[in-house]
């Protein structure tokens, strides 16, 4: 799973995760300078990963709310090379809907989103949608001020999430019909209140985690994790047999997590 620190796009959709009081500002200037020249530095999707080498494909399918600073014929997308599957999601009797929790590599510290809809046959999903919290528009400056300041933001599909070559974690759960209807108005509601983005405080884990609360699952501190961990904690926090655990007692209506 690889991709490259070169375009303004690919700078911008990797950028979610928490960012951590002075390393932040080692990072940002770092960012800055690697956007002033063309291919260089290969900022990696988690910590410890390597140097990244590839770039993620935009798909015509979902599309991500608001509008981009950069026309498409200004951005160079590459043709997605592993669609989405189901793989990780459970089929359950009377439970024909999922919605799944995922992380994937970015030219910064990786990206975390969520996958929702109708469970298909085989590998597939008969329906879907995305949302996700990010900045908004393509320019890196937005990405680097976020991490002081509040920003703007967009919620839905960001470059990279409809191809699984970048995908480094997943936490799928099924869903009765009353279940998802549930958690779709909560994410369209979540989707048309959160206006903003800031690294430290309310970023794409955090957005998530609100997600995951409110189908009755248990949810790591969002602020604590790259999202690839965050998202492996929270299917650890989440496995059959697992108690409560930290944010238990937040978890909506006190039921216990939807499997």
């Amino acid at each position: 799973m690889t991709l490259t620190g070169g375009s303004r796009s690919g700078f911008r959709d990797g950028i979610c995760a928490l960012a951590v009081s002075a390393g932040v500002a080692v990072f940002a200037g770092q960012a800055l300078a690697q956007t002033a020249q063309p291919g260089a530095g290969q900022p990696s999707g988690q910590a410890a990963r390597p140097a990244q080498t590839a770039k993620p494909a935009q798909s015509t399918k979902p599309q991500a709310s608001g509008t981009s600073s950069q026309t498409a014929s200004q951005i160079k997308r590459e043709p997605i090379k592993q669609p989405v599957t189901s793989t990780a999601c459970p089929r359950v009797a009377g439970k024909p809907y999922f919605i799944e929790f995922r992380s994937r590599t970015a030219a910064s510290y990786g990206h975390t989103f969520v996958f929702y809809g109708t469970l298909g046959g085989g590998k597939s999903f008969a329906s879907f949608k995305v949302a996700g919290l990010h900045p908004k528009g393509d320019d890196p400056a937005t990405y680097i001020q976020g991490h002081w300041a509040p920003v703007e933001a967009e919620t839905g599909v960001s470059y990279g999430d409809l191809d699984e070559q970048y995908l480094t974690a997943r936490f799928c759960v099924a869903l009765s019909k009353a279940e998802y209807d549930r958690a779709s108005a909560y994410i369209r509601h979540l989707q048309a209140t959160t206006k903003t983005w800031h690294a430290p405080t309310y970023n794409c884990n955090s957005f998530a985690a609100d997600i995951a609360k409110h189908v009755g699952l248990d949810t790591p501190n969002p602020n604590a994790y790259l999202p690839e961990t965050f998202i492996k904690r929270l299917a650890e926090d989440n496995a059959p047999g697992k108690k409560g655990g930290l944010f238990s007692s937040m978890q909506w209506g006190g039921q216990s997590p939807a499997r």
